[in-house]
């Protein structure tokens, strides 16, 4: 789940003030929760209508109930504000699947921000099952533990936890009430983004930490200004863990193939291994966010003999051997008309697929303008628009100035008829392809576009 306070710097200064989070707009959420802990200490069913309600509500609260309440209780517009969501059923199970494909009996794992407890109960649907149901609860106990700043949060996971284990067992209410008080004894609140707090113990890390932004704290190594919270997330949890820890993390595809995240893709392979990067897609149908699965290994690597040859950072030499790739430098509601009249395109002015001699629009600029031949591709893209790189062939003898939404492709060899040839590889079916894979957030790179192989056959 996405249930962190999104808005709290990492890496805090001494004393810095803790800005609101969702979990002050969830008081809601509070009788739903009480509501799941009545399941729990649920008394005996004595008529078999009873028992099924009783077993039909447990499976709706083990299967994704959370999240749906969630959304009904807080706006669309609040939990994207906050990137409060909660991971469903199909996501958890990917993670867990990675976290646990070591299958070693005795595995210990730990949510730095567990929510409702959907990635614990994906891990506990393949933990075995002791002799009794409070053996069980204690089994589990010593091998899954997390922790969230909301209590509301952290009864919700040990209850589910609990009812799941009821289910598996077989076991109908009431339940053992003096198990269920002593269960689960790792989950606790806590605030996992404190640096000062305790370091778990556990052999794997999963999390699913927040995708919204936050500025980068003092020590940040590898970026300044506002980043996304899921990297910091990830720099922290690096930085706390011992070697040989595995983490096993949904996070936005920003990171994966962004170019601000660069350093912080350097960051990541120098301190450990990268086992896969694997993209998921939308996180869910309410969610317009691509996401990846990280699984990762600090210090995996100790001999300096990583998996840097399949980063996505390495060069290809290809198209950025034969053109310099650059952003349009306008920006239309930031730069003022002044400066001389030249010509100028944007996005919504470019035939697609095309060339274009004659340019209708001019403007006052002062900044880098662009000679012709060049070829212009829009820098909006989504790997579910077809064609990911839109291309225009720009022709004429002025400088032209470029909006920030086009990316600039200057010929190195300044011929027009290499830039034909680039725009034939940039729609051929391979280019789309390869971009999927390189890259699925919303907007193009340069360093991708500069590293995309240069078609033989298209």
């Amino acid at each position: 789940m996405v249930d962190r306070q999104p808005g709290t710097r990492l890496c805090p200064a001494p004393h810095a003030p803790r800005q609101p989070t969702i979990h002050h707009k969830l008081e809601c959420f509070t009788e739903y929760v009480d509501c799941i802990l009545g399941l729990v200490q649920a008394r005996q069913s004595t008529t078999a209508d009873e028992w099924r309600s009783w077993r039909n509500r447990l499976s709706d609260c083990l299967d994704g109930e959370p999240g749906r309440v969630l959304r009904q209780r807080v706006s669309q517009a609040e939990l994207r504000r906050q990137g409060a969501f909660f991971t469903g059923p199909k996501l958890a199970r990917r993670l867990a699947n990675a976290a646990t494909v070591c299958r070693d009996a005795a595995l210990t794992y730990y949510d730095p921000a567990c929510g409702a407890g959907d990635l614990l109960l994906a891990i506990a649907r393949g933990l075995p099952l002791e002799r009794t149901f409070p053996d069980t609860l204690h089994a589990w106990g010593t091998r899954v533990a997390g922790c969230d700043v909301s209590t509301d949060f952290v009864r919700l996971t040990r209850a589910r936890l609990t009812l799941l284990a009821a289910k598996r067992s077989g076991v109908r209410p009431p339940l053992d009430s003096h198990a269920f008080t002593d269960a689960f004894p790792k989950i606790l609140v806590a605030d996992s983004l404190d640096p000062s707090r305790p370091i778990p113990s556990a052999n794997v890390i999963l999390m699913n930490p927040p995708f919204g932004y936050a500025s980068a704290p003092d020590d940040c190594t590898w970026a300044t200004g506002r980043v996304n919270l899921a990297a910091l997330f990830v720099d922290r949890t690096i930085r706390d863990v011992p070697d040989g820890t595995r983490i096993a993390a949904i996070l936005p595809e920003v990171l994966r193939s962004g170019s601000r995240y660069v350093a912080w893709r350097e960051m990541t392979r120098e301190s450990g291994s990268l086992i896969s990067e694997t993209p998921l897609g939308l996180f869910d149908p309410w969610t317009d966010v691509d996401v990846y699965l990280f699984h990762y290994k600090k210090h995996a690597n100790l001999d300096g003999a990583s998996d840097r040859g399949q980063s996505t950072d390495m060069p290809t030499y290809g198209i950025g051997k034969r053109f310099t790739v650059r952003v349009g430098p306008v920006v239309p509601h930031r730069h003022a008309e002044s400066g001389p009249l030249v010509p100028y395109i944007h996005a919504r002015s470019l035939p697609p697929w095309s060339e274009c001699a004659d340019i209708a629009e001019s403007r006052r600029f002062t900044g880098r303008l662009f000679t012709p031949p060049f070829v212009a591709v829009r820098r909006t893209s989504r790997p579910d628009d077809g064609s990911r790189a839109v291309a225009t062939l720009v022709l004429g003898n002025m400088p032209v100035a470029v909006e920030n939404h086009l990316i600039v492709f200057l010929p190195k060899d300044e011929a027009v008829e290499t830039c034909r040839r680039l725009m034939q590889r940039l729609r051929s079916p391979k280019t789309d392809t390869w971009l999927n894979a390189r890259l699925r957030c919303r907007h193009l790179t340069t360093r991708a576009l500069e590293e995309m192989p240069w078609w033989y056959k298209t």
